[in-house]
């Protein structure tokens, strides 16, 4: 539980300073800033990918892994890192041309800077991960967030504009890059052998190709946005697409990265199915209650916390929210066919999901940003449902025992949602405070009756928590 909870502080410290320093910078700056740095993610995606190469996955789930082979992908790493800066260096005003966005050229160029910085500290971070150490992880990431935001906070204000997010990020990168060599006492080795490497590569490969394809699933959709609608409405989605890293993707990079490394260590196939189970479980209580919750209120949080400018970002939030809600069933999958050893799975389901969401994309972007999103429910649901179908079997995790642990984590959540949006119908609140206020209590109560109603024993995991947490603060 501790490696849970210290990487539950690194992700969710990082992600609510993050949202606290989104929230002040937005009221400074304008959706199109926002929206010229989102059309830069998909080329800063996938420079990534190819710099870290799906080689984490390897060294972590290898338990032979020694320095010799976190010093060949650090040779690897920054090899990689330089030359796909160089790459987009050159390719600037190509891309600058593709969105008509001029300004985009010098911006490439720096912010592209964060992926040779990045690289610097990739090896590191997989150790860190494989040997369990989240304290300090959660302490050098959460520093390097408030650094990173503070410095975007004060260029904001001065004016800087779309600078502002671009020093945001370079901070970040160079202030993890600093920490690790500080709190570690860390200093990269140089050195690689070709066998090693070469040895490497057959699963990196398959992991290389399903991340690629994954980062362009997921930036297809800003891609496309930029090009065929403008900076403005990229802007208001990008602000959606946010606020999910905060109910989805959070928890979801907690489960990557504290599981992953701790299902890997248990060979007993018995415990671990166990282990799967209680995850699932965990996850869907705790992703569905949030985010259920952010669907009722999404107006509210826009009006009240980001202002009144980016009351177009709701109803698109509300949908990508819809679209995430049963994601936490293919993280769990995703990870049985990692662990398993069948990376090959896990990239032709990649190669399936993305393909449903580009298909969906074709088929509705010359119709409203609303009907696309509408498509990616489409696509994202019956991707779910194949990997469910698919990588279970693995560990006896079969699609009945899934859709049972998803069926009984929805109800609290999705009554709690029903009730508080009728409520709120009859009460018709005349500001966004108290829309907030008035919801939220009404959730809270509906899903806690519930939640005993039924002994959800997740329910009454995280209120034991909860309560031993508050003994020992007394």
């Amino acid at each position: 539980m501790k490696h849970y909870s210290w990487s539950a502080i690194q992700r969710f410290g990082t992600q609510i300073i993050s949202f606290v320093g989104n929230v002040l910078i937005a009221r400074l700056l304008t959706p199109d800033d926002y929206g010229l740095i989102a059309m830069l993610a998909i080329f800063m995606s996938i420079a990534m990918n190819f710099t870290e190469s799906g080689f984490a996955d390897y060294l972590i789930r290898d338990p032979k892994s020694t320095s010799k082979e976190f010093s060949v992908v650090f040779v690897h790493n920054i090899v990689f890192g330089v030359l796909f800066y160089a790459i987009l260096y050159i390719a600037a005003p190509w891309i600058a041309q593709f969105y008509k966005e001029p300004e985009l050229v010098i911006i490439t160029r720096v912010l592209g800077l964060n992926i040779i910085v990045k690289a610097l500290s990739l090896s590191e971070f997989t150790r860190m991960r494989k040997a369990l150490e989240f304290k300090n992880m959660a302490i050098i990431q959460v520093i390097s967030a408030l650094l990173g935001i503070t410095l975007a906070y004060v260029m904001a204000l001065y004016g800087f504009g779309y600078w502002a997010l671009v020093g945001q990020v370079l901070t970040m990168g160079l202030a993890t890059l600093i920490m690790i060599i500080l709190v570690n006492a860390w200093w990269p080795k140089w050195h690689f052998d070709w066998e090693t490497y070469k040895s490497m590569r057959k699963f990196g490969n398959n992991m290389l190709v399903s991340y690629f394809t994954n980062q362009i699933g997921a930036n297809l959709y800003a891609v496309f946005i930029g090009k065929f609608y403008s900076a403005l409405t990229l802007g208001f989605y990008n602000q959606a697409e946010k606020i999910n890293k905060i109910s989805f993707q959070s928890i979801n990079g907690i489960v990557l990265t504290t599981s992953y490394s701790l299902l890997a260590k248990e060979q007993n196939r018995i415990k671990r199915l166990k282990m799967y189970k209680n995850l699932l479980n965990h996850f869907l209580f705790v992703h569905l209650a949030i985010s259920m919750f952010i669907i009722g209120t999404a107006k509210p949080i826009m009006g009240f916390v980001f202002g009144e400018q980016w009351l177009p970002t709701a109803p698109l939030l509300q949908l990508i929210l819809i679209s995430f809600l049963i994601q936490p069933l293919v993280t769990i999958n995703s990870n049985i066919v990692k662990i398993e050893n069948k990376p090959h799975i896990y990239r032709n389901l990649t190669f399936l999901r993305n393909g449903l969401l580009l298909l969906m994309l074709l088929i509705t972007y010359t119709f409203s940003i609303e009907v696309i999103l509408i498509g990616q429910i489409i696509a994202r649901t019956l991707a779910a449902m194949v990997s469910i179908m698919v990588c279970g079997k693995y560990i006896e995790f079969y699609p009945y025992a899934q859709f049972k642990v998803l069926l009984i984590q929805i109800i609290a959540p999705s009554l709690s949602l029903l009730i508080g949006n009728i409520l709120l119908e009859q009460l018709t609140p005349i500001n966004y405070l108290l829309q907030l206020l008035t919801f939220g209590l009404t959730y809270a109560l509906i899903f806690i009756i519930i939640s005993v109603l039924i002994k959800n024993q997740s329910f009454y995991i995280f209120y034991n928590r909860f309560k031993f947490i508050l003994k020992k603060q007394k």
